[in-house]
């Protein structure tokens, strides 16, 4: 990092992880786990007027990822089917940012951000680890007649599929600080658009999303107590396949509210209301069904807070704060029954509680307590089960000492079930 003048500021940055084939613990070398994984970044920032106002930042940033034997499937959805592959990711993003904040303006606080993301993935499918794949040929296991006749070699034209994206973003945004009466706002309001085009492969349709959304986001500030923000977002959506056989148009408007009222005590009680639409994606344009049904949720929270100083002993002081959720997910189009027959889910509800403490004295000493319980279901034909995905209960106690404000001990321990 360089900044040769208050009007330029420069950082460089260069990283490569080189790594050998490793041996097993009998001393043999194992084949295909060698990688090398150089990444970079390059920005340049640029400020000027009177009083530094304006600024224009350029950044370059290129990073590779090289994975071995990993499974097909990053999110785990469906079990070993796809088996294991070789994947090799190629990242890269260029951006451009000019801000604009005045000192003597509240009412300007401007935001622009162009940004290119290109991200090639090259796979190559690992022969025998697919739950059918019997050492390169389709098992004759009954539930695996769906790849064909047992015996013929094993179809891998999906895991060897090779994968581009490309992700052009502009977005502006704007931050507003004014009174209405007794009212304060904080008003964050901007657009955005995006065109995410993506390489046709087996099993991965390739096409065009073009999008373009506003939003806005107020904090309004009710006297000594009250925290009001209203939320709001509607985007719209042309996506079209490859080849132009198909397109489809979307729109969506989706919202929410939060409330937080705080005691004169340290005492605060809060509440929040959400409702999100996720439009189709280009992976679904080989399911019409999907191309017009955006997933929904809603999400409920509520909670309270507290926070004092002096509370045992002069100078601690102690936070908490515990907050419940529920949400539910339903027109899911991003988790099926699997395979032979793929079936989306009808509905996912979760729920559970989060908890954060912590407590120090004057001393240095400190106590940091985080927590989380979570429950969940998905519904599959009127049945219900675990949530795939539900996060396990899990807890972390942290217990330290400051030294100064360039030191800190602490002692960790973190409980999952």
């Amino acid at each position: 990092a360089w900044q040769p003048s208050e009007n330029y500021e420069i950082l460089l940055n260069y990283t490569l992880r080189d790594t050998e084939e490793f041996e097993d613990g009998t001393g043999n070398t194992v084949a295909n786990t060698q990688s090398r994984m150089p990444s970079y970044l390059a920005k340049f920032k640029y400020s000027f007027g009177d009083s530094l106002e304006h600024s224009i930042t350029a950044a370059l940033n290129d990073s590779v990822s090289d994975e071995k034997d990993v499974a097909y499937d990053a999110f785990n959805t469906t079990s070993a089917s796809f088996g294991n592959v070789d994947r090799r990711i190629d990242n890269r993003v260029a951006g451009v940012r000019y801000q604009w904040n005045p000192l003597d303006n509240d009412l300007i606080d401007l935001d622009v951000n162009l940004t290119y993301a290109d991200q090639q993935i090259g796979q190559t499918y690992i022969t025998g680890s697919a739950s059918c794949d019997d050492g390169g040929v389709i098992s004759s296991d009954p539930g695996c007649s769906y790849y064909g006749t047992p015996g013929d070699p094993f179809p891998s034209s999906t895991q060897d599929a090779d994968h581009r994206y490309e992700t052009t973003k502009l977005t502006a945004k704007n931050s507003m600080y004014f009174a209405t009466g007794s009212i304060t706002h904080d008003l964050r309001a901007g657009v955005e658009i995006s065109r995410r085009k993506r390489l046709d492969a087996s099993a991965a349709p390739g096409g065009t999303d073009n999008r373009v959304a506003v939003f806005a986001v107020d904090d309004m500030s009710i006297g000594n107590a009250w925290t009001i923000t209203p939320a709001m977002r509607f985007e719209t959506q042309d996506i079209e396949a490859h080849d132009g056989s198909s397109s489809y148009d979307n729109s969506a408007l989706m919202g929410g509210i939060s409330a937080r009222y705080e005691f004169a005590s340290g005492l605060a009680l809060f509440g929040s209301a959400a409702y999100t639409e996720n439009l189709p994606i280009i992976d679904d344009l080989g399911t019409p069904a999907y191309m017009t049904r955006p997933e929904r949720s809603h999400t409920f929270e509520i909670g309270g807070s507290y926070a004092a100083s002096g509370v045992f002993t002069a100078n601690d002081a102690l936070a908490v704060k515990v907050n419940y959720y529920d949400s539910r997910l339903w027109d899911i189009t991003s988790y099926t029954s699997g395979y032979p027959v793929s079936v989306p889910l009808e509905k996912v509800d979760t729920s559970g509680f989060e908890i954060e403490a912590s407590y120090s004295l004057a001393s240095g000493f400190y106590t940091d307590l985080n927590a989380t319980i979570a429950d969940g279901e998905e519904y599959l034909s009127g049945t219900a089960s675990r949530w795939r995905n539900l996060a396990a209960d899990n807890a972390r106690l942290t217990l330290g000492k400051r030294f100064g404000e360039a030191q800190d001990l602490s002692w960790e321990m973190v409980a999952a079930k």
